[in-house]
C-alpha cells in the first residue's frame, strides 16, 4: 500500500471557463501541480487559472502536448504515455509522483466506451486505486456516475473494474501522465 498526501481536490463542475464538461484533464493536472508546487496555484478554483493559461498558450485540454507545455510554466515536468501498466503506475506513486490516468467512463465495465475521462491517481492498495476524480464518483460497473462533484475526492476504485476501463485493449495500453518537479 502506498498513498501520497494529495489534499487538493478541484471539481471540474465549478469551472467558470465555459469548458466544465471537458476540463477533467485540466483539473487533474492542476491537482498534481498544486501537490508538487503548492505556491504555483492559489485559490479554491485555481484549476480554472491553469486551464486559462493552457488555452492562452494555444493548446486545448484534450491534447497531451498542451498539458506538457503548460506544466513547464509552473515548474513541473509532465510525461505522457499510452502504454502504461499497473506496475508503471505503482512505481511512479512509490517514487512520490502523482499520475493522471485517462480511462473510459461510459458503458458497462464489460464494454466500456466514450471519449475518455481523466483522474489523478495518488495511491493504491492491493485491491484499490486511490484517486481524485474531478467529476465525482464513477459507477465502475455500469458506467456513468453515482455522485457528481465533491464525491470524487479520495475515491477508491477496485483494480478489477478500473483496469477494464483504463486498459480496455489489454495490459500495457493505459493512458498515463506522470508529474514531477522540474
Amino acid at each position: 500500500m502506498s498513498i501520497l498526501k494529495v489534499p487538493q481536490y478541484y471539481s471540474q463542475n465549478d469551472s467558470q471557463t465555459g469548458h466544465s464538461m471537458r476540463s477533467c484533464w485540466s483539473s487533474t493536472t492542476a491537482m498534481a501541480i498544486k501537490f508538487l508546487r503548492p505556491e504555483a496555484l492559489l485559490g479554491s478554483n485555481a484549476d480554472d487559472d491553469y486551464l486559462r493559461l493552457l488555452l492562452k498558450l494555444g493548446g486545448d485540454t484534450i491534447y497531451p502536448w498542451a498539458h506538457i507545455r503548460t506544466c513547464r510554466e509552473y515548474g513541473v515536468k509532465a510525461t505522457y504515455t499510452q502504454t502504461a501498466t499497473i506496475e508503471d503506475f505503482k512505481r511512479t506513486i512509490d517514487a512520490g509522483k502523482p499520475c493522471g490516468l485517462g480511462w473510459l467512463h461510459h458503458g458497462p465495465v464489460s464494454r466500456p466506451r466514450g471519449g475518455g475521462h481523466w483522474t489523478l491517481g495518488f495511491g493504491y492498495t492491493d485491491v484499490h486505486l486511490v484517486n481524485h476524480d474531478p467529476y465525482g464518483e464513477a459507477d465502475m460497473v455500469n458506467g456513468g456516475y453515482v455522485t457528481i462533484g465533491k464525491g470524487g475526492k479520495g475515491v477508491r476504485y477496485t483494480w478489477r473494474n478500473f483496469n477494464r476501463r483504463w486498459q480496455p485493449e489489454g495490459p500495457g495500453h493505459g493512458y498515463l501522465m506522470s508529474y514531477e518537479r522540474a
